[in-house]
């Protein structure tokens, strides 16, 4: 039985997903499907995705910010995940400048220095807005459900934590595992990979999409760097410690991510 393969882009906010939809238009065109639920807290567990896929069999390419691995199983098709994992830190600076450019465009009259409000912003976030999570590990929690069920979550003082070992184990699976802040090396590498399941890709580097930060070009530690010197030393250890796992995962990404690069080998066959 010749099973239809199909593309599932897992959109985690402000993961450069908006940048690889646009490659997936360009690679796919109406073939490629965005959806989310008719709220910002839905969710789509495995079997409505498979509902989803089932439903609409002329896409081959389907994106969502409220999906979860594991992929779900069918025996009508084959879905291949698609992640990318940012730095913590850096994605949670890019959230903030996120959302001070919708109020530069409600205020042009507001001028300031990019961070200038970072810090009171964090503080303000931790006292109890409705979108806290953002800050504490929240790329983990979005990577380590199983099939059908909500993550495992226990707070610590504050500190938000996940199944570490199971986002870890999920990653696992997936072929194509991109980093935010090495964009385009890890999406032309895709191409190999997808190769191997009859699908042609194809990836040129082009413009970044929905950008927040001015320096989303410049290497790693010098974003870091940039971030450290605009908080107190007691934020920035506090956000580091908000986000003990997502820094061990993206550094275990890392590897990962370059053990491909280096085999030529997907991730879930090395």
């Amino acid at each position: 039985m010749n099973r239809r393969s199909v593309l599932v882009h897992y959109h985690i906010f402000k993961n450069a997903g908006t940048s690889f939809e646009r490659v997936l238009d360009e690679n796919f065109g109406d073939r490629h499907m965005t959806f989310d639920g008719p709220f910002s807290f839905s969710q789509v567990n495995q079997d409505q995705l498979a509902t989803v896929i089932d439903h609409h069999p002329s896409q081959c390419a389907f994106s969502s910010h409220q999906i979860h691995l594991p992929v779900p199983s069918s025996l009508n098709f084959r879905a291949i995940p698609i992640v990318f994992v940012r730095h913590p830190l850096l994605r949670i600076r890019s959230v903030y400048l996120f959302g001070q450019r919708d109020q530069q465009a409600a205020d042009p009259s507001a001028t300031s220095a990019p961070l200038a409000g970072f810090e009171d912003w964090v503080a303000s976030m931790l006292a109890g807005d409705k979108n806290r999570l953002h800050l504490s590990n929240l790329q983990t929690g979005a990577l380590s459900r199983a099939y059908n069920l909500p993550p495992k979550r226990s707070g610590e003082n504050g500190r938000v934590c996940f199944d570490l070992q199971a986002a870890i184990n999920n990653l696992l699976l997936v072929p194509c595992l991109g980093r935010t802040d090495h964009f385009d090396t890890d999406v032309m590498s895709f191409a190999d990979s997808l190769a191997r399941f009859d699908i042609d890709f194809s990836y040129q580097p082009g413009r970044a999409e929905n950008v927040s930060s001015p320096d989303y070009n410049a290497p790693i530690e010098d974003q870091l760097r940039s971030l450290e010197h605009s908080v107190t030393a007691e934020t920035w250890e506090k956000l580091h410690w908000l986000n003990h796992q997502d820094l061990a995962l993206f550094d275990i990404v890392q590897e990962m991510v370059e053990q491909r690069l280096s085999s030529g080998i997907p991730i879930h066959l090395a």
